[in-house]
């Protein structure tokens, strides 16, 4: 199953439901969109699509909806949410910037930014609301599972993670603009700061991605000798 379906449950208001299919193709829109997804405003300085005629980011796009319905609310407003991946259910009543930045996480994660869908992957196995070891923890495996293919397709692989590390300091900066273009974009705070706490965690990994390692010692499967 590819949708996985986040649905946010304000106090006193009407539940609202995001269904983000990691699979998607995303068209170019033929009516004219809101002015902050546009590719110019606030673009990248590594975007690759620079050049390509693309009129609209795309990441902007994918969020657009979500970034719309909670332009209006505050950080701080409790929400009850129910995630559905498949058979299974995550509930958790939480703050809409927690909530919103699992949403938003998932949503450019699977987008069509080739920056973002590098994490593409590990998207597809969504954890929700995960911890900050959680996310390091399943972002390198899938890493180290991506470079194992590669070295068995006889591809240079690279068991170091400074590709990892790169590709989290592009990440970076992506998100760095994307609050730009939402900064501009909306009246509130909930969609700026659940990016902001996504910039945090890429700004964490791409900084002091080997010391954080030692910190997973605790989960790594020790095989014997």
């Amino acid at each position: 199953m590819s949708v996985i379906a986040y649905k946010l449950s304000l106090l006193n208001g009407e539940p609202i439901t995001f269904a983000v299919d990691t699979e998607r193709l995303v068209a170019e829109p033929k009516s004219p969109q809101p002015f902050w997804t546009q590719m110019e405003h606030h673009q990248c300085p590594n975007c690759p699509l620079a050049g390509t005629g693309s009129r609209y980011c795309p990441a902007a796009m994918d969020i657009q909806d979500i970034v719309e319905t909670f332009s209006h609310v505050e950080s701080s407003a409790e929400v009850d949410v129910d995630v559905q991946i498949g058979d299974r259910c995550h509930s958790k009543r939480t703050d809409v910037q927690t909530a919103l930045q699992s949403l938003l996480g998932l949503s450019l994660a699977t987008s069509a930014c080739p920056v973002l869908s590098q994490m593409k992957g590990p998207g597809r196995l969504h954890m929700p609301f995960a911890t900050m070891h959680e996310t390091l923890f399943r972002m390198v495996g899938a890493y180290f599972v991506g470079q194992y293919l590669k070295s068995q397709q006889g591809e240079t692989a690279d068991f170091t993670l400074d590709s990892l590390s790169r590709m989290y300091t592009e990440v970076q900066t992506v998100n760095q603009y994307l609050k730009r273009r939402l900064d501009d974009a909306v009246s509130r705070d909930a969609n700026v700061n659940a990016v902001v706490s996504l910039m945090s965690v890429a700004m964490l990994v791409s900084f002091s991605l080997n010391q954080q390692l030692s910190e997973l010692t605790p989960f790594a499967i020790q095989t014997r000798q």
